[in-house]
């Protein structure tokens, strides 16, 4: 396979480098999702849910946006424990108002939850 790649960028080379970096997004794509999916040891102290969400994405990785709107006197659950980073994320929510979004490109986005009973 990786000298089918290796000639198909080389073909494909007079359209730039956009296809280089799509192709590059396409092959990588597979393991970022196989990585949400595995657990990972979480210490992240109860705190400021804008501080909690900064060292989730230390720990992780992950790029997360939230408004201030959203964060502002907000405190984060603790999360410590052996977990994916989907669950470490809803434990640190939970009691905020708030819930987690995956865009397509792997952003995380911090939003309001749907009013209870929707």
């Amino acid at each position: 396979m990786r000298g089918t790649i290796g000639w198909w960028i080389r073909v494909q080379s007079a359209q730039g480098p956009t296809l280089v970096c799509l192709l590059l997004i396409m092959l990588a794509a597979p393991v970022a999702v196989r990585a949400e999916d595995a657990t990972k040891y979480f210490d992240i102290k109860a705190q400021p849910l804008s501080e909690a969400l900064m060292a989730f994405g230390a720990q992780t990785g992950a790029i997360v946006m939230a408004s201030s709107e959203l964060t502002t006197g907000k405190i984060s659950k603790p999360v410590t424990g052996q977990l994916t980073h989907h669950d470490a994320l809803t434990r640190m929510l939970q009691g905020t108002g708030l819930q987690f979004e995956t865009s397509a490109d792997g952003t995380i986005l911090i939003v309001r939850a749907p009013p209870p009973g929707r």
